[in-house]
């Protein structure tokens, strides 16, 4: 006598797409929750890097800080941007982008490349009144663990960084569950809330 195979009932069926539902709904924020967390990894580890490529620019220029712009000679053009200024010390310029940021940004009227991060005018690009440099030397910095250099910058800027005194931190991004990640001047980074760089003393201001 054959062997007959019985096939599975209509309510079989719907327990089993029933469980598979199940699962979806418990697995789905898992998997969300792990990107995330994969891209805030990678956004602080080129941070890092970044810190280390402003180090070697650091090394080659009597330990000054790389700009925030340097003026090319192009009289139609702002400059050069620090992202530029820092390409020949990076690994690969895909450090210079967010995998969280939709829409990395260039400036106008610069030599630039797409970016996700901001430097600190603060350090980076100040006026020539007196005696205050262009930029800071890494020798007249004293507070290297807790001064930010570079942060996840907003995508509606359209700008190198931010200074302090003029945007205070409206131009940090928190788009790793609401925290910004910074990379501070001894090579570390860390996902931080805005407020929290505004301490005494500030992050911002050496």
């Amino acid at each position: 006598m054959p062997h007959r195979f019985r096939g599975f009932t209509l309510v079989e069926l719907l327990v089993v797409i029933g469980i598979i539902a199940v699962l979806t709904a418990i697995l789905f924020p898992v998997f969300t929750s792990v990107r995330k967390a994969a891209r805030r990894t990678a956004c602080l580890s080129n941070l890092r890097q970044l810190v280390q490529a402003q180090k070697m620019y650091s090394d080659d220029h009597d330990r000054g800080l790389v700009p925030a712009r340097s003026w090319n000679g192009d009289p139609a053009s702002l400059g050069s941007t620090w992202c530029v200024i820092l390409q020949p010390y990076m690994k690969s310029t895909q450090l210079l982008l967010c995998g969280a940021d939709d829409a990395p940004q260039q400036v106008d009227r610069s030599t630039d490349l797409p970016h996700s991060y901001g430097i600190n005018y603060n350090l980076t690009f100040n006026s020539t009144y007196g005696s205050v440099p262009f930029v800071y030397s890494m020798s007249s910095v004293q507070r290297t663990s807790d001064l930010l250099i570079f942060f996840d910058l907003i995508s509606s800027a359209k700008a190198m960084g931010a200074s302090y005194y003029t945007h205070r931190t409206s131009r940090m991004a928190t788009r790793h569950e609401g925290r910004c990640n910074v990379g501070f001047l001894d090579g570390h980074a860390k996902p931080m809330l805005p407020k929290e760089t505004e301490g005494s003393p500030s992050m911002w201001i050496p």
